[in-house]
């Protein structure tokens, strides 16, 4: 786990930076997966403020507190990214539990598609760059989000929509936003 800590009109102590370390150390108790950390201290007038924002298995999550007092700001925030890791820790597992394979196996392909000006003939049949064999899960839409949310690589996710039985894409737009696809009944 790679910690950075910023401070903002507040000096970074020895003290201090070990607490945030040995609070932030605790996490790995609820999600194993935490790979960067960022904390930025503030300090405004009365208020004292701890933000943090954490990177695991693809998810970024963000906490805030804010006392009167850095270090208790400082376990208000721990303790809300607890929470929260704990809660995509229990998501997750019943999204791996919940996952079942079906008999459907979709074949995928890579073609080769020629870049010419010409028409293409008619017989033309573009080569096969790659092929592979992908499982498709039953889950629930809310798992495939979470299942999409979770995983940085995948930018199309087949599925079988458990509440309607039918095929269903969800894919990664460049701007990070999801599309569901889904076929209409007819």
């Amino acid at each position: 786990m790679q910690v950075s800590i910023t401070g903002r009109h507040v000096e970074l102590t020895e003290p201090l930076k070990e607490y945030v370390h040995e609070k932030l150390g605790h996490l790995k108790h609820s999600f194993d997966h935490v790979v960067d950390v960022h904390v930025v201290l503030t300090v405004e007038k009365h208020r004292q403020r701890a933000e943090v924002n954490i990177t695991a298995n693809g998810v970024v999550l963000h906490a805030k507190a804010e006392t009167d007092d850095m270090y208790a700001s400082i376990d208000g925030v721990v303790d809300k990214l607890n929470r929260q890791l704990k809660r995509y820790r229990a998501k997750l597992q019943r999204h791996q539990g919940a996952g079942r394979k079906t008999s459907m196996r979709l074949r995928h392909k890579a073609l080769d598609v020629a870049h010419e000006t010409e028409e293409l003939a008619e017989g033309y049949t573009p080569n096969t760059l790659a092929e592979e064999a992908v499982d498709v899960e039953v889950m629930s839409m809310d798992d495939a989000v979470m299942h999409m949310e979770l995983s940085e690589k995948e930018n199309v996710l087949l599925f079988t929509n458990e509440e309607t039985g039918k095929l269903n894409a969800l894919t990664r737009k460049p701007d990070g936003s999801l599309s569901w696809i889904e076929p209409e009944a007819g």
